[in-house]
């Protein structure tokens, strides 16, 4: 059985600034290294055969903390697990982009998916990447267990299109909090899910 674990990166600097980072990086925090580890306790026992991470330094570190536990040879890396570009917004804090630029945050709280920043991607773009490269690495991997780490809003994009669900139903899926872990099972070519949006590894830490 074919078995697919999606999961995202530990806590950043900008996460705890609140600012978009989309295709630019910040380092882990402190809190976001011992996330990593937690996760990475988590996946202890699930089998993973193969790693593979975004080519942000975020992810490639969550996923180095998943390696080191799981004593696995190598990390893959994928550009087509990269966040969503969120263009000009990059490096700059969401509250103050809402408050200039109200007509464009109205449209983004309720169809984001019609949205697309200057010089970024749309949700539709990224949701094709994602799942297009998801699809390789069920047809590579058959029969195998294989753990994918990623960013929250491709990640939700990914779950959603897996669960069945086009772009403009992703509020049907829950936020891909840090170090969320999501598990499925592909059964006679379809995806089930087993685990979504998982961070009770997290309970306790501060």
């Amino acid at each position: 059985m074919t078995r697919i674990i999606l999961t995202r990166h530990g806590e950043t600097l900008w996460n705890i600034e609140k600012r978009v980072q989309g295709s630019l990086d910040s380092a882990l925090s402190g809190k976001g290294m011992a996330q990593a580890k937690r996760l990475a306790g988590r996946l202890r026992g699930e089998g993973i055969q193969h790693l593979y991470a975004s080519d942000a330094p975020r992810a490639i570190a969550t996923a180095e903390a998943i390696r080191s536990e799981l004593q696995l040879d190598a990390i893959l890396i994928s550009p087509f697990l990269r966040e969503f570009s969120f263009g000009e917004w990059e490096g700059k804090v969401w509250a103050e982009l809402r408050t200039a630029n109200p007509d464009v945050f109205s449209l983004w709280d309720t169809e984001p998916h019609r949205v697309q920043v200057p010089g970024g991607e749309t949700m539709q773009a990224v949701s094709e990447r994602a799942w297009l490269f998801l699809g390789e690495i069920r047809k590579k991997y058959r029969g195998e267990t294989v753990c994918l780490v990623s960013h929250g809003l491709t990640l939700k994009l990914l779950v959603t299109r897996a669960m069945g669900f086009a772009v403009e139903e992703w509020n049907k899926t829950p936020w891909q909090f840090n170090t969320a872990v999501n598990v499925f099972e592909e059964q006679d070519g379809i995806l089930i899910p087993k685990i979504i949006a998982d961070i009770s590894h997290l309970e306790g830490l501060e």
